[in-house]
Protein backbone atom coordinates (compact mmCIF):
# COMPACT_ATOMS: atom_id res chain seq x y z
CA UNK A 1 0.00 0.00 0.00
CA UNK A 2 1.40 3.55 -0.80
CA UNK A 3 1.55 5.77 2.24
CA UNK A 4 -0.63 8.33 3.16
CA UNK A 5 -0.74 12.01 2.12
CA UNK A 6 -2.75 15.02 3.31
CA UNK A 7 -5.50 16.48 1.73
CA UNK A 8 -5.96 20.48 1.90
CA UNK A 9 -8.35 20.11 4.83
CA UNK A 10 -5.75 18.28 7.02
CA UNK A 11 -7.49 14.97 6.77
CA UNK A 12 -5.56 11.89 5.57
CA UNK A 13 -6.06 10.37 2.17
CA UNK A 14 -6.93 6.55 2.26
CA UNK A 15 -4.35 4.01 1.89
CA UNK A 16 -4.90 3.09 -1.47
CA UNK A 17 -3.39 -0.19 -3.92
CA UNK A 18 -1.75 1.01 -6.87
CA UNK A 19 -3.83 0.76 -9.87
CA UNK A 20 -7.23 0.06 -8.29
CA UNK A 21 -10.16 2.28 -7.76
CA UNK A 22 -12.12 2.66 -4.18
CA UNK A 23 -15.00 0.36 -3.93
CA UNK A 24 -16.94 1.77 -0.89
CA UNK A 25 -17.82 1.79 3.08
CA UNK A 26 -19.35 -0.80 4.89
CA UNK A 27 -20.64 -0.09 8.15
CA UNK A 28 -19.78 -3.30 10.62
CA UNK A 29 -21.87 -2.98 13.44
CA UNK A 30 -21.66 -6.42 15.62
CA UNK A 31 -22.96 -6.75 19.15
CA UNK A 32 -21.18 -5.89 22.09
CA UNK A 33 -18.31 -4.14 19.98
CA UNK A 34 -18.19 -0.42 18.94
CA UNK A 35 -19.31 0.12 15.11
CA UNK A 36 -16.60 0.45 13.26
CA UNK A 37 -17.13 2.00 9.15
CA UNK A 38 -14.55 -0.01 6.41
CA UNK A 39 -13.01 1.46 3.14
CA UNK A 40 -12.54 -1.33 0.93
CA UNK A 41 -10.15 -1.80 -2.27
CA UNK A 42 -11.97 -2.67 -5.55
CA UNK A 43 -10.10 -6.10 -4.96
CA UNK A 44 -11.81 -6.17 -1.56
CA UNK A 45 -8.83 -5.90 1.02
CA UNK A 46 -9.76 -3.74 3.97
CA UNK A 47 -7.96 -0.01 3.52
CA UNK A 48 -8.37 2.09 6.43
CA UNK A 49 -11.12 1.40 9.24
CA UNK A 50 -12.53 4.11 11.72
CA UNK A 51 -14.88 4.05 14.21
CA UNK A 52 -18.16 4.99 13.21
CA UNK A 53 -19.73 8.16 14.80
CA UNK A 54 -23.26 9.14 14.28
CA UNK A 55 -25.46 12.40 14.41
CA UNK A 56 -29.28 12.37 14.42
CA UNK A 57 -31.00 12.37 10.76
CA UNK A 58 -31.37 15.78 9.65
CA UNK A 59 -34.22 14.94 7.69
CA UNK A 60 -36.41 13.00 10.28
CA UNK A 61 -34.75 14.76 13.38
CA UNK A 62 -34.49 11.09 14.58
CA UNK A 63 -37.96 9.54 13.53
CA UNK A 64 -36.89 7.40 10.63
CA UNK A 65 -36.41 8.22 7.01
CA UNK A 66 -34.82 6.73 3.85
CA UNK A 67 -32.42 8.55 4.28
CA UNK A 68 -31.12 7.45 7.58
CA UNK A 69 -32.77 3.81 6.56
CA UNK A 70 -35.24 3.99 9.75
CA UNK A 71 -32.65 4.53 12.43
CA UNK A 72 -32.45 7.92 12.95
CA UNK A 73 -29.06 8.40 12.35
CA UNK A 74 -26.53 9.24 10.12
CA UNK A 75 -22.58 8.94 9.88
CA UNK A 76 -21.20 11.92 10.88
CA UNK A 77 -18.20 11.94 8.20
CA UNK A 78 -16.67 14.56 10.17
CA UNK A 79 -16.00 13.29 13.20
CA UNK A 80 -14.22 10.08 12.16
CA UNK A 81 -10.10 9.15 12.56
CA UNK A 82 -9.36 7.05 10.25
CA UNK A 83 -6.62 4.79 10.45
CA UNK A 84 -4.68 2.08 8.79
CA UNK A 85 -6.57 -1.08 9.05
CA UNK A 86 -4.92 -3.93 10.82
CA UNK A 87 -3.93 -7.26 9.34
CA UNK A 88 -7.62 -9.14 10.19
CA UNK A 89 -10.37 -6.41 10.97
Amino acid sequence: MQGTTSTSGGVPAFHVHPGHAFEGFELVDRPNTTPILVARCQCGDVLDVAEARFATCPECDGRGCARCGDTGRIVDHAALEWRVAPSNP
